[in-house]
């Protein structure tokens, strides 16, 4: 579809896509040598940081997620109650 028309449009001005992938990869490639160059900081305080950052992030997801599983446990609780309460009403009328 639009993969189909990009390869049409190319082929009717007699480039080939190759073309394309090699100027796109040239673009990242010196994209990459130009933040390597420009980093405010050195390769290892670069790591340190992202591993901080990683670290971070993991603490943040685990309370996150021991959040959620208090969450889902009360609602599974009330369900059960509900259900009970229910249940129990309906032996209670006979039915």
């Amino acid at each position: 579809m639009l993969t189909e028309e990009i390869v049409e449009n190319v082929e009717k001005k007699g480039r080939t896509p190759w073309g394309a992938v090699s100027l796109f990869l040239s673009g990242a490639a010196i994209g990459a040598l130009a933040g390597i160059l420009l980093a405010p900081d050195s390769g290892k305080e670069t790591r340190r940081r992202l591993g901080d950052w990683i670290k971070e992030k993991r603490q943040s997801g685990r309370e996150s997620l021991a959040e959620r599983k208090e969450q889902v446990q009360a609602a599974v609780e009330a369900g059960k109650k509900a259900y009970q309460e229910k249940t129990h009403d309906k032996k209670l009328i006979g039915v």
